[in-house]
């Protein structure tokens, strides 16, 4: 009988183990996620930037605005919509992702303090994380490293 609940215990342990580390690879690409899309934010903002610089430089009053000068304003306008439109697209997704799953938000602090030295104690006491678990985080950590 006591085999058996061993047995019961190591494989509910087993399945407890797996799960976490679903849990962690899901929360790590999540992070990876978000850092692409805060980079893609940066490149849309510093074009945004520059599209409404050359726009101003357009719009200085010259005494001879020819056709070709207006069509490069209405193609520069047009670039800076879709722009605005991208960055607030990119918003919302950041917004999304940030919402989800907050047991991932723990496990991804979790990987930071990891990432930085932490403890199993720090992190039992920090993320309020059983020693199992908190044991796992570093022991993948020290693998990974």
């Amino acid at each position: 009988m006591t085999l058996w609940l061993i047995a019961l215990s190591a494989l509910a342990l087993g399945l407890a183990l797996i799960a976490l580390v679903a849990v962690i690879m899901t929360s790590r690409r999540q992070a990876e996620l978000i850092e692409r899309q805060q980079q893609r934010l940066l490149m849309l903002t510093e074009t945004a930037t520059e599209v409404l610089s050359l726009k101003e430089q357009l719009n200085e009053p010259k005494p001879d605005f020819n056709f070709a000068e207006k069509q490069l304003l209405a193609q520069l306008e047009q670039q800076v919509s879709t722009l605005n439109d991208e960055q607030r697209r990119l918003q919302e997704k950041l917004q999304e992702l940030a919402e989800q799953d907050p047991g991932s938000k723990l496990y991804h602090r979790a990987s930071k303090l990891v990432a930085s030295g932490a403890t199993v104690e720090e992190l039992m006491h920090e993320c309020e994380l059983p020693q199992a678990e908190a044991e796992l985080l570093v022991s993948l950590h020290q693998r990974k490293g």
